[in-house]
């Protein structure tokens, strides 16, 4: 077993733990506070002059605050070591970002897509009756899950960035394992 995975063998059935990935994670950190200085650099009076009023609101009032919260979600992932994803016979545990689906068993997993956002690799996961699974959610999280349908994006996603395992590899062990067909978009 690689040593970005550890496979338990527990009573029940063989369970795979997968850890964030540390380096990513600090890449993550870092690439959040360049932005953060960045954003603060655009509001500063010298460059507030020559740049548009709209780009200096982006960058102080959406910009700082959204990258110092993913600085502070990396910093999270690297002091509190804890899986990214655990998969078993029962179902996947999400938790691979700040958004993480959390649980769903294989029965309610219709299939996966592997596909790119934004140049980002992600695997998609697509419930078979996404509607039951959003009765169950929290209101604020079926509107993000909602909010990545609009954006022409699965409704549950586990992003490349923070694993060390490539999704291929993954989409393909939940489909040999677990028989979840797999889709690659065009």
């Amino acid at each position: 077993m690689e040593k970005h995975m550890t496979l338990y063998t527990s009573g029940r059935s063989d369970r795979l733990v997968i850890y964030p990935s540390r380096i990513k994670m600090l890449l993550v950190l870092l690439g959040a506070i360049a932005f953060v200085v960045m954003s603060i650099w655009i509001a500063t009076p010298d460059i507030a002059r020559i740049v548009a009023p709209w780009e200096v609101f982006i960058a102080s009032y959406i910009g700082v605050p959204f990258f110092a919260a993913c600085g502070l979600y990396a910093i999270y992932r690297l002091v509190w070591r804890r899986p990214a994803l655990e998969i078993d016979s029962t179902g996947i545990t999400d938790a691979a970002s700040a958004l993480g689906a959390g649980y769903l068993s294989w029965r309610e997993v219709g299939r996966v897509v592997l596909y790119k956002f934004q140049g980002q690799s992600m695997l998609g996961i697509f419930p078979k009756d996404l509607e039951s699974f959003l009765s169950r959610r929290h209101p604020i999280r079926r509107r993000l899950i909602r909010l990545n349908l609009d954006l022409g994006c699965a409704p549950l996603n586990i992003p490349q960035v923070t694993l060390r395992m490539k999704l291929s590899e993954l989409a393909e062990l939940i489909h040999a394992r677990y028989g979840v067909p797999i889709e690659r978009d065009a």
